[in-house]
């Protein structure tokens, strides 16, 4: 009886491993989204509050290639909205960096980065507490090119209101800041 059911054991224990191995992207992306539920809970051991609904600010700044920016959450979402995009003419790369900081003094990094030369982009944040990293499909929803709009979701980002700070960047050089001196209010 052992002899018949452990070679099927083995074909069954292979057999969900290899199933288990060819979806890697998608248990890629299961995995950090569980290591995000991980990262937003971890901050100061009660979990915070959740971003949340109906938060505006903007900015306004110098430089063409980043002259404002705004932004808003709406059902679990960081809406980010930028013109000037049409303006930016790098090499390799830009990347639009969003540093946002609670009232607790807790930071996340929201990265936008387009990949010209790869024709790849990365929606990202990145918890500076925990060094945790969510990657997040989906780049530009608007239609006018020279609008970038996107919507990340928020869940990893815990506070009631957020001071932020935008930089373009183009190519690994910082070009552009808004505001241009200092931070603006989440509230």
């Amino acid at each position: 009886m052992l002899a018949i059911m452990f070679p099927i054991a083995l074909a069954g224990g292979c057999g969900s491993q290899t199933t288990s191995n060819q979806p890697a992207s998608a248990n890629s992306q299961t995995n950090s989204q569980d290591s995000g539920d991980d990262s937003q809970d971890s901050t100061d051991g009660d979990g915070g509050s959740p971003l949340a609904d109906g938060l505006a600010g903007s900015c306004e700044g110098s430089d063409p290639r980043l002259p404002s920016v705004k932004l808003d959450t709406s059902a679990g979402y960081l809406g980010v909205e930028i013109p000037g995009n049409d303006q930016i003419k790098p090499d390799e790369f830009y990347s639009y960096d969003l540093m946002l900081t609670n009232e607790d003094g807790d930071s996340w990094m929201v990265q936008l980065s387009n990949y010209v030369s790869s024709g790849e982009t990365n929606r990202s944040v990145f918890n500076m507490q925990t060094s945790k990293n969510l990657n997040y499909p989906g780049w530009n929803n608007s239609d006018d090119k020279s609008v970038f709009s996107t919507s990340v979701p928020d869940t990893a980002m815990r506070g009631t209101s957020m001071d932020w700070q935008m930089t373009l960047s183009i190519d690994g050089n910082d070009v552009a800041k808004c505001p241009t001196d200092g931070t603006t209010s989440l509230e």
